[in-house]
């Protein structure tokens, strides 16, 4: 699971009711046309549907019936059934403590022919760990090795980096404060002025309607598919179904709506928690809709405050079949959810990418050469607008690619200036990095020992392109200690039959991938739900409320190539 195996894109909703005839629209904002009403979550549960127990921390009783098998990676012959080795987490003794984000030591698995939700205990393949120095040899011992040595002093390095960084960040709280609080002053000026009119409005909700509609419909289908194979037949695919027969100036009102949006907030945007991440989707609408129904439709409880946020981590078009779909759906939840739904830019959303990998291709044979053209630059507008990165919870960084070489802070992102057009991201390297660059996996060196593969720290020359960096565990720690956060979750990378996401750099970064089977890999996909950990507490000397504890949880989409391997 090194570098080489990775390529780029490369609880019920109580407030969604369902209508099983009529116009089928799952009236999420109100009664929009008076359909018949039964919930969601009746459904499903008439359909054989479950749900992951309430209880996060639950552990099902009936292991053995968990998912049963996993593909072995490529060049392991006689393994082409194996289940999950090893369930047990590994011991963590000091890892937890004093953590604002820990990691669940359970995750879901929905199994999509099954059509119901396990919950598993973490395995190995998806926790990267290095040696630890302890565990080494002394730097002068003479079973030392120069790699040896190299990983000794860096581990002494950074944990002194650490100390110093969370001085600096100390010693520069009120600068920073002082940036956070003007720039929130300045959103909480244009909220009512990020909204746009109330007919764009409506309509972007009657698309979010319609979209559960659909949610329901794939839920009905017998079996499971690729995504390829679904709408397959009709050159339309579901554009007609979510955006009503006049698809074309639907998709062109939401690209032109959500940049305006977008442009009003800042390039650095907060989401609160509960929240749930998702990683690069590349067109692949089915699969969303299926992470949706499985795990919880956005808009549910709109009307209500500490609802469920959503953060949709980048690479939403190219490659797959219905990158339309998948951006007009993310644009009408923009635009109807402008302060509960929040996107991403990834290195996808990017003129050069999409005339590369697709997007354009299929704007101009889907809408027509001119107005597809035409779409895509509207498109292009809205991604140039797009924020960079998000910070959940106040202290989880959401960025698609990485740190880089992690010599920028949040303060330096706050200042970027949009829109950022494709020259603008190659003459600002660190910005490049933060949609390009990729984490080193900790144990990288030991997976493949027969390689000399280079030490698993610092930061390297990627094989992606020549601006981009990979970065180590070190720059990980050091970057989160100098900027006063806890974690970073990025996408980016598709692991071949992986579950979906990874957790590496002393559990302080966590990459997720939402499409399934991308590319012919195997995976399944993921999201991260991301939600409160016990109950805030004070501090009792000077009175003042302690960061939030936080938790985070993957939840995930069975690959259908794996279901098929099973049976």
């Amino acid at each position: 699971m090194g570098v080489g195996s990775h390529r780029c894109c490369e609880t019920s909703d109580p407030g969604i009711s369902y209508s099983r005839e009529g116009t089928n629209i799952v009236p999420l904002f109100g009664d929009l046309d008076a359909s018949p009403t039964g919930s969601l979550e009746e459904l499903m549960l008439n359909e054989g549907i479950q749900r992951p127990p309430s209880d996060p921390f639950h552990l099902a009783a009936d292991t053995e019936e968990l998912v049963e098998t996993v593909l072995p990676p490529p060049g392991r012959p006689g393994r082409s059934s194996v289940r999950f080795p090893d369930f047990g987490f590994p011991e963590k003794p000091e890892l937890d403590k004093g953590r604002a984000v820990v990691m669940d030591a359970d995750f879901d698995y929905y199994h999509p022919l099954q059509k119901r939700a396990q919950v598993m205990p973490m395995i190995n393949e998806v926790q990267h760990h290095r040696p630890r120095s302890s565990d080494l040899p002394e730097p002068g011992a003479s079973g030392a090795t120069p790699k040896v040595r190299a990983r000794n002093e860096v581990e002494v390095l950074t944990r002194w980096a650490v100390i110093a960084g969370k001085l600096m960040f100390s010693s520069h709280t009120l600068d920073t404060v002082s940036s956070i609080f003007v720039l929130r002053a300045m959103q909480a000026r244009l909220e009512k002025s990020s909204r746009v009119g109330g007919w764009i409005e409506s309509r972007a909700r009657k698309v979010v309607s319609q979209a559960a509609s659909l949610t329901v419909q794939v839920m009905e289908e017998d079996g499971d598919m690729y995504h390829t194979d679904w709408r397959s037949g009709q050159r339309a695919g579901a554009l007609s179904e979510l955006f009503t027969p006049e698809y074309v100036d639907t998709l062109m009102i939401l690209a032109d709506a959500s940049a305006k949006v977008l442009a009003l907030q800042p390039v650095l945007t907060e989401a609160q928690v509960p929240c749930r991440i998702f990683g690069d989707l590349h067109g692949q609408l089915r699969d969303l809709l299926y992470l949706f129904a499985a795990y919880g439709f956005p808009g549910g409880d709109v009307a209500g405050e500490g609802g469920m946020s959503y953060v949709f981590n980048g690479d939403f078009v190219d490659r797959g079949a219905h990158s339309l779909e998948v951006l007009g759906l993310l644009m009408a939840l923009k635009v109807s959810m402008p302060n509960r739904v929040w996107l991403v830019r990834g290195n996808h959303e990017d003129r050069t990418m999409n005339e590369k990998y697709g997007f354009l291709e299929e704007c101009q044979d889907r809408l027509g050469e001119n107005i597809g053209r035409r779409t895509h630059d509207l498109f292009q507008t809205a991604f140039d607008q797009m924020p960079l990165a998000c910070v959940v919870g106040g202290q989880i960084l959401c960025v698609h690619g990485g740190l880089g070489d992690g010599r920028w802070d949040l303060n330096d992102l706050r200042r970027v200036r949009r829109p950022l057009g494709p020259s603008d991201l190659d003459e600002l390297r660190w910005v490049h990095n933060i949609l390009w660059s990729d984490p080193i996996e900790d144990d990288r060196e030991e997976q493949f020992e027969e390689e000399e593969l280079g030490p698993v720290f610092g930061v390297h020359e990627s094989p992606r392109n020549e601006k981009a960096w990979l970065f180590g565990w070190d720059v990980t720690k050091t970057w989160l200690a100098r900027n006063g956060l806890a974690m970073v979750v990025r996408s980016h990378q598709s692991k071949r039959n992986g579950l979906g996401f990874d957790l590496m750099h002393d559990e302080r970064l966590v990459r997720v991938f939402s499409a399934r089977d991308y590319e012919g890999h195997q995976n399944d996909g993921a999201v991260l739900l991301v939600q409160p950990r016990g109950e805030d507490q004070k501090d009792e000397v000077h009175g003042k409320k302690k960061t939030q504890m936080m938790s985070l949880r993957a939840q995930v989409l069975g690959s259908y190539a794996k279901a098929q391997a099973s049976l």
